[in-house]
Protein backbone atom coordinates (compact mmCIF):
# COMPACT_ATOMS: atom_id res chain seq x y z
CA UNK A 1 0.00 0.00 0.00
CA UNK A 2 3.31 2.64 0.79
CA UNK A 3 3.56 3.01 -3.14
CA UNK A 4 -0.12 3.88 -3.89
CA UNK A 5 -1.73 6.95 -3.37
CA UNK A 6 -5.87 6.38 -2.84
CA UNK A 7 -5.87 10.61 -2.95
CA UNK A 8 -8.24 10.63 -6.60
CA UNK A 9 -10.35 8.13 -4.99
CA UNK A 10 -11.01 9.38 -1.55
CA UNK A 11 -11.30 13.49 -2.77
CA UNK A 12 -14.19 11.98 -4.21
CA UNK A 13 -16.06 10.56 -0.62
CA UNK A 14 -19.14 12.07 1.17
CA UNK A 15 -17.56 11.94 5.07
CA UNK A 16 -19.70 11.11 8.09
CA UNK A 17 -18.60 11.58 11.54
CA UNK A 18 -18.36 7.52 11.56
CA UNK A 19 -15.92 7.21 8.14
CA UNK A 20 -13.69 9.83 10.57
CA UNK A 21 -13.46 7.93 13.31
CA UNK A 22 -12.65 4.90 12.12
CA UNK A 23 -9.68 5.43 10.51
CA UNK A 24 -8.46 7.10 14.23
CA UNK A 25 -9.70 3.85 15.94
CA UNK A 26 -7.75 1.79 13.43
CA UNK A 27 -6.05 2.65 9.42
CA UNK A 28 -6.17 -0.19 8.31
CA UNK A 29 -9.82 -0.93 9.07
CA UNK A 30 -10.87 2.06 7.46
CA UNK A 31 -8.98 1.19 4.37
CA UNK A 32 -10.79 -2.69 4.02
CA UNK A 33 -13.79 -0.37 4.79
CA UNK A 34 -13.63 2.51 2.39
CA UNK A 35 -11.01 1.98 -0.07
CA UNK A 36 -11.83 -1.90 -0.10
CA UNK A 37 -15.45 -1.67 0.44
CA UNK A 38 -15.55 -4.84 1.60
CA UNK A 39 -18.94 -5.93 3.36
CA UNK A 40 -18.25 -6.10 7.80
CA UNK A 41 -19.69 -8.84 9.89
CA UNK A 42 -23.11 -8.10 12.97
CA UNK A 43 -21.39 -6.98 15.82
CA UNK A 44 -23.28 -6.86 19.50
CA UNK A 45 -22.50 -3.53 20.63
CA UNK A 46 -23.35 -1.61 16.83
CA UNK A 47 -25.92 -4.36 16.68
CA UNK A 48 -27.68 -2.95 20.33
CA UNK A 49 -27.19 0.35 19.84
CA UNK A 50 -28.87 0.50 16.62
CA UNK A 51 -32.01 -1.79 17.73
CA UNK A 52 -32.68 0.90 20.33
CA UNK A 53 -32.05 3.77 18.16
CA UNK A 54 -34.80 2.32 15.97
CA UNK A 55 -37.32 1.86 19.19
CA UNK A 56 -36.64 5.69 19.97
CA UNK A 57 -37.48 6.31 16.35
CA UNK A 58 -40.63 5.03 16.33
CA UNK A 59 -41.94 6.30 19.27
CA UNK A 60 -41.45 9.72 18.35
CA UNK A 61 -42.80 9.26 14.74
CA UNK A 62 -45.87 7.75 16.87
CA UNK A 63 -45.23 4.65 15.20
CA UNK A 64 -45.28 2.87 18.52
CA UNK A 65 -46.53 3.20 22.00
CA UNK A 66 -44.05 3.03 25.09
CA UNK A 67 -45.64 -0.87 26.06
CA UNK A 68 -45.09 -1.53 22.31
CA UNK A 69 -41.67 -0.83 22.05
CA UNK A 70 -41.59 -2.99 25.28
CA UNK A 71 -42.97 -6.02 22.84
CA UNK A 72 -40.96 -5.51 20.29
CA UNK A 73 -37.93 -5.21 22.45
CA UNK A 74 -38.51 -8.35 23.76
CA UNK A 75 -39.72 -10.15 20.07
CA UNK A 76 -37.01 -8.93 18.28
CA UNK A 77 -34.13 -8.61 20.33
CA UNK A 78 -32.83 -11.62 19.11
CA UNK A 79 -33.26 -11.08 15.55
CA UNK A 80 -31.88 -7.79 15.97
CA UNK A 81 -29.19 -7.75 17.42
CA UNK A 82 -26.70 -10.75 15.84
CA UNK A 83 -23.16 -10.20 17.19
CA UNK A 84 -21.35 -11.47 19.56
CA UNK A 85 -21.47 -10.41 23.08
CA UNK A 86 -18.24 -10.54 25.12
CA UNK A 87 -19.67 -12.85 27.75
CA UNK A 88 -23.16 -13.88 28.91
CA UNK A 89 -22.79 -11.16 32.14
CA UNK A 90 -22.07 -8.13 29.07
CA UNK A 91 -24.61 -9.90 26.85
CA UNK A 92 -27.42 -10.05 29.92
CA UNK A 93 -26.47 -6.61 31.60
CA UNK A 94 -27.22 -4.66 28.46
CA UNK A 95 -30.07 -6.86 27.26
CA UNK A 96 -31.61 -6.21 31.50
CA UNK A 97 -30.39 -2.18 30.82
CA UNK A 98 -32.41 -1.92 27.36
CA UNK A 99 -35.38 -3.41 28.81
CA UNK A 100 -35.25 -1.12 32.19
CA UNK A 101 -34.85 1.56 29.66
CA UNK A 102 -38.05 1.23 28.20
CA UNK A 103 -40.38 0.23 30.94
CA UNK A 104 -39.28 3.08 32.30
CA UNK A 105 -39.18 5.60 29.10
CA UNK A 106 -39.56 9.11 29.38
CA UNK A 107 -39.88 11.78 27.04
CA UNK A 108 -37.36 14.10 26.26
CA UNK A 109 -38.11 17.34 28.11
CA UNK A 110 -38.17 19.48 24.64
CA UNK A 111 -40.48 19.86 21.54
CA UNK A 112 -40.04 17.71 19.30
CA UNK A 113 -38.60 19.31 15.92
CA UNK A 114 -36.81 16.34 14.11
CA UNK A 115 -35.89 12.81 14.96
CA UNK A 116 -33.42 10.76 12.91
CA UNK A 117 -33.07 13.98 11.41
CA UNK A 118 -31.20 13.50 7.70
CA UNK A 119 -28.15 16.36 7.50
CA UNK A 120 -26.08 16.75 4.10
CA UNK A 121 -24.34 19.87 4.31
CA UNK A 122 -20.77 21.02 3.10
CA UNK A 123 -18.02 22.54 5.48
CA UNK A 124 -14.95 24.14 4.15
CA UNK A 125 -15.77 22.24 0.76
CA UNK A 126 -16.32 19.13 2.60
CA UNK A 127 -19.15 17.14 1.74
CA UNK A 128 -20.95 15.68 5.26
CA UNK A 129 -24.04 13.33 5.79
CA UNK A 130 -25.35 12.05 9.05
CA UNK A 131 -28.27 11.71 11.14
CA UNK A 132 -29.35 13.67 14.01
CA UNK A 133 -30.99 11.45 16.45
CA UNK A 134 -33.22 13.75 18.35
CA UNK A 135 -33.75 17.75 17.58
CA UNK A 136 -35.52 19.83 19.70
CA UNK A 137 -36.46 22.86 21.02
CA UNK A 138 -37.59 24.37 24.70
CA UNK A 139 -38.05 28.20 25.57
CA UNK A 140 -36.77 29.07 22.11
CA UNK A 141 -33.54 27.12 22.15
CA UNK A 142 -32.43 24.63 19.95
CA UNK A 143 -31.26 21.06 21.61
CA UNK A 144 -29.24 18.28 20.12
CA UNK A 145 -29.72 14.94 21.31
CA UNK A 146 -27.80 11.99 20.62
CA UNK A 147 -28.71 8.45 22.05
CA UNK A 148 -26.18 6.71 23.35
CA UNK A 149 -25.51 2.91 24.94
CA UNK A 150 -21.99 3.45 26.03
CA UNK A 151 -21.51 4.69 29.97
CA UNK A 152 -20.68 8.83 29.89
CA UNK A 153 -20.85 10.61 32.75
CA UNK A 154 -21.19 14.36 33.00
CA UNK A 155 -18.59 16.93 33.46
CA UNK A 156 -16.78 17.16 36.72
CA UNK A 157 -16.39 20.34 38.43
CA UNK A 158 -12.48 20.20 38.44
CA UNK A 159 -10.56 22.97 37.44
CA UNK A 160 -8.31 20.21 35.33
CA UNK A 161 -10.64 17.70 32.89
CA UNK A 162 -10.54 14.43 33.97
CA UNK A 163 -10.48 11.13 31.95
CA UNK A 164 -13.85 10.91 31.43
CA UNK A 165 -14.50 15.01 30.71
CA UNK A 166 -11.79 14.57 28.05
CA UNK A 167 -13.93 11.44 27.17
CA UNK A 168 -17.41 13.51 27.23
CA UNK A 169 -15.33 16.08 25.03
CA UNK A 170 -14.29 13.60 22.44
CA UNK A 171 -18.16 12.29 21.78
CA UNK A 172 -18.98 15.92 21.68
CA UNK A 173 -16.95 16.60 18.69
CA UNK A 174 -19.81 14.82 16.59
CA UNK A 175 -22.35 17.03 18.00
CA UNK A 176 -20.11 20.35 17.24
CA UNK A 177 -20.04 18.96 13.72
CA UNK A 178 -23.89 18.04 13.54
CA UNK A 179 -24.27 21.89 14.35
CA UNK A 180 -23.37 23.70 11.33
CA UNK A 181 -25.99 21.78 9.52
CA UNK A 182 -28.33 22.98 11.99
CA UNK A 183 -26.88 26.37 11.96
CA UNK A 184 -27.28 26.39 7.95
CA UNK A 185 -30.81 25.14 8.28
CA UNK A 186 -32.19 26.90 10.74
CA UNK A 187 -30.06 30.14 10.91
CA UNK A 188 -28.91 29.50 14.85
CA UNK A 189 -26.82 27.20 16.90
CA UNK A 190 -28.06 25.07 19.53
CA UNK A 191 -28.31 26.00 23.21
CA UNK A 192 -27.25 22.95 24.20
CA UNK A 193 -25.69 19.31 22.99
CA UNK A 194 -27.23 16.00 25.06
CA UNK A 195 -26.35 12.58 25.00
CA UNK A 196 -29.35 10.31 26.09
CA UNK A 197 -27.49 7.54 28.22
CA UNK A 198 -30.13 5.64 28.01
CA UNK A 199 -28.53 2.17 29.81
CA UNK A 200 -28.24 4.55 32.82
CA UNK A 201 -31.22 6.22 31.80
CA UNK A 202 -29.91 10.08 32.59
CA UNK A 203 -29.60 12.87 30.24
CA UNK A 204 -26.55 14.79 29.91
CA UNK A 205 -26.98 18.69 28.89
CA UNK A 206 -23.65 20.44 27.77
CA UNK A 207 -24.13 24.38 27.11
CA UNK A 208 -23.04 25.04 23.64
CA UNK A 209 -19.42 26.60 23.49
CA UNK A 210 -17.93 28.39 20.88
CA UNK A 211 -14.75 27.24 21.10
CA UNK A 212 -15.60 23.76 21.04
CA UNK A 213 -17.56 24.42 17.81
CA UNK A 214 -14.64 25.61 16.23
CA UNK A 215 -12.05 23.42 17.00
CA UNK A 216 -14.76 20.79 15.79
CA UNK A 217 -14.69 22.28 12.78
CA UNK A 218 -10.79 22.80 12.38
CA UNK A 219 -10.55 18.30 13.49
CA UNK A 220 -13.07 17.44 10.52
CA UNK A 221 -11.03 19.90 8.24
CA UNK A 222 -7.59 18.62 9.74
CA UNK A 223 -8.80 14.80 9.86
CA UNK A 224 -9.93 14.88 6.05
CA UNK A 225 -6.51 15.90 4.96
CA UNK A 226 -4.52 13.34 6.70
CA UNK A 227 -6.92 10.92 5.89
CA UNK A 228 -6.28 11.99 2.00
CA UNK A 229 -2.68 11.99 2.10
CA UNK A 230 -2.09 8.60 4.15
CA UNK A 231 -0.55 5.72 2.04
CA UNK A 232 0.23 2.97 4.60
CA UNK A 233 -3.26 2.42 6.59
CA UNK A 234 -1.07 0.75 9.10
CA UNK A 235 -2.79 -1.97 11.61
CA UNK A 236 -3.81 -0.78 15.50
CA UNK A 237 -4.40 -3.92 16.89
CA UNK A 238 -5.65 -3.89 20.34
CA UNK A 239 -7.81 -7.29 21.58
CA UNK A 240 -11.00 -5.89 22.96
CA UNK A 241 -11.36 -3.14 20.02
CA UNK A 242 -10.53 -6.04 17.33
CA UNK A 243 -12.53 -8.66 18.38
CA UNK A 244 -16.09 -6.57 19.61
CA UNK A 245 -15.84 -3.51 18.03
CA UNK A 246 -14.60 -4.25 14.44
CA UNK A 247 -16.82 -5.47 11.70
CA UNK A 248 -13.64 -6.00 9.45
CA UNK A 249 -11.54 -8.39 11.70
CA UNK A 250 -13.25 -11.48 9.68
CA UNK A 251 -11.17 -9.98 6.93
CA UNK A 252 -7.79 -8.70 8.55
CA UNK A 253 -4.70 -10.85 7.98
CA UNK A 254 -3.43 -8.87 10.96
CA UNK A 255 -5.96 -9.94 13.37
CA UNK A 256 -5.87 -13.47 12.15
CA UNK A 257 -2.07 -13.30 13.03
CA UNK A 258 -2.92 -11.94 16.36
CA UNK A 259 -5.34 -14.54 17.47
CA UNK A 260 -2.87 -17.41 16.47
CA UNK A 261 -0.10 -15.86 18.82
CA UNK A 262 -2.50 -15.62 21.92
Amino acid sequence: MGDISYAPLIEDMVWSYSRVKAFYDCPYRWYLKYICKLHGKDMFFSDYGSFVHKLIELYYRGEKTQSQLCDMYLQEFKSRVKGHAPGQKVFANYFKSGLNYLRNFTPFPYNMIAVEKWVDFSMDGIPFIGYIDFLGEKDGDLYVVDNKSKTLKPRSTRLKPTKTDEELDDYLRQLYIYSVAVEQELGKKPKYLCFNCFREQFLIEEPFQEKAYAEAKRWLSESVAEITKETDFRPDIEYFRCTYLCEMNGHCEYYKLSQKKR
